[in-house]
């Protein structure tokens, strides 16, 4: 019988006690580590395989994880030594060897930007094709969480962390506790990531005790639990930003003053208010508030419709024009009631001339597709950051280099490229810092694309539930977790 078989077994047999169901409103995209960049994705991934090293709970500095220590001289050669006695869930060893595959697959599928070599069985150097002070930052992210080497070719995750991948279909994730697990066996024996067709559904399972935590009710159906018997609700501002993004590539929306019309038109007070019930901030910069570097000399953007038809006359545009809006088919943590968001976008741009077309997709796979291939014209996204370094939050969204993973604006600034780049290469702090601070004034200059709001992240919980562990960048943990009848 097979590890993985055995493992499902135990997963089965478990007491419903030992197992913790957490609900979604959406299927991961891809459960292959390296691939997996949307939340959903990562919150599995992230307990089933690990990353060299993690963002301490307070976000402020980072802790021993697979490597145990490191050190760099010049910001491009980092030396990493790595935890003995390790091994991936199939059997395969945790060394150099398998660091070095891993980040070969990373310099193919993502660009990563520099090579690992093996110094020693547990010693590992990666040298950087140029310096980059924020590079703990970029390893700690989930997609750059290991996989073993036998399974790199495979869409699902086989890592070294506590929990252990058993299976997947439509609707439902299983992982298993991990017996031999390095940090100590987990005190859950199952996990199951559930998906459910509507927030309403997932509420009533809730308060049913049929979901034990969840991360995806909106803030309306949130309101609904602060009197329920047996739920705790944890609020944490949330390190997140939704945007508007027009498609740089698409006309008119290479010109900056439609960009800039876009912004204006838009009523962020009434959006924070309707569409995430006052749980959240207005956006002005493409950082969120909570990450050093977040500038406060950048100007409010504040709603101004005569100059935002000032604006389109000037581009060409005075009696406005039509566009796609694409629509995001299920609710996600920085984007909740999206039917409501569209619906107020709507009405803002029209009240400046821009009339849309609302554009539907099948599910948030389909969506993801369409905007890496360009298929639209206007769209919806959000970001959440995965440490607190500004430096992966800009590069994902501006650098011309992350088009079209991440950059779905498809916006290209040779200055930003060049802003960004000289940040990534400087150590001191002060120095970084003044660096991201030109960077916002510029994007504010550029408005790639247009910042709504910051939306204040929940975790609801049964009261039975203890041991959760949030990461700076919202995930959940569940090493540490158990359930009490």
């Amino acid at each position: 019988m097979s590890a993985t078989v055995l493992l499902l077994a135990a997963a089965l047999a478990a007491p419903a006690s030992e197992a913790l169901v957490v609900g979604l409103l959406a299927d991961p995209v891809s459960l292959a580590p390296h691939r997996a960049s949307d939340l959903v994705s990562a919150a599995v991934v992230l307990n089933v395989c690990e990353t060299l090293v993690r963002p301490r709970v307070d976000g402020e500095r980072f802790e021993p994880l697979l490597a145990t220590s490191w050190a760099t001289a010049d910001g491009r050669t980092w030396t990493f030594t790595l935890r003995d006695g390790v091994s991936f869930h199939d059997g395969a060893p945790f060394d150099a060897e398998t660091v070095v595959a891993n980040i070969e697959l990373l310099r193919r599928e993502r660009a990563f930007p520099g090579r690992a070599r093996r110094g020693g069985r547990l010693v590992v150097s990666i040298e950087l094709d140029a310096p980059n002070a924020a590079l703990l930052s970029t390893l700690s992210q989930p997609f750059f969480a290991l996989q073993s080497p036998r399974a790199l070719a495979t869409p699902r995750p086989v890592g070294t962390g506590p929990f252990v991948f058993v299976d997947a279909v439509p609707g439902r994730v299983r992982l298993a506790s991990h017996a031999r697990y390095w940090g100590g066996r987990p005190r859950l024996d199952a996990l199951e990531f559930r998906r459910f067709a509507d927030e309403a559904l997932l509420l009533r399972a809730l308060l049913a005790a049929e979901v034990d935590v969840t991360q995806a009710l909106g803030h309306d159906r949130v309101e609904a639990l602060h009197d329920a018997p047996g739920i705790e609700l944890d609020f944490r501002v949330g390190s997140n930003l939704a945007f508007l993004a027009p498609n740089h590539e698409k006309t008119p929306f290479g010109d900056r003053r439609v960009r800039q019309a876009l912004a204006l038109a838009i009523d962020r007070p009434a959006l924070v208010e309707h569409v995430v019930g006052g749980h959240g901030a207005a956006a002005r910069n493409p950082l969120p508030p909570g990450l050093w570097g977040y500038s406060t000399r950048t100007r409010e953007l504040v709603r101004d419709l005569p100059q935002a038809r000032r604006l389109l006359r000037e581009a060409g545009f005075p009696d406005g024009f039509e566009a796609e809006l694409l629509e995001p088919p299920v609710p996600r943590p920085y984007l909740p009631r999206p039917a409501e968001l569209i619906r107020r976008l709507q009405a803002d741009l029209a009240a400046a001339g821009v009339r849309t077309r609302r554009v539907t997709v099948r599910d948030w796979a389909d969506y993801l597709g369409r905007a890496s291939r360009g298929e639209f014209e206007l769209a919806v996204f959000g970001w959440q950051a995965d440490t607190s370094d500004p430096n992966d939050f800009l590069t994902a969204l501006l650098d011309s280099e992350s088009i079209p993973a991440t950059n779905r604006a498809r916006y290209r600034s040779p200055q930003m490229d060049a802003l960004l780049l000289r940040a990534r290469r400087r150590s001191p702090a002060a120095e970084r810092i003044a660096l991201y601070h030109e960077a916002q004034e510029l994007f504010q200059r550029d408005m790639p694309w247009a910042p709504l709001f910051h939306v204040s992240g929940v975790t609801a919980h049964r009261s039975a539930v203890s041991g959760l562990l949030l990461g700076p960048a919202g995930l959940v943990r569940y090493e540490e977790a158990w359930k009490t009848p």
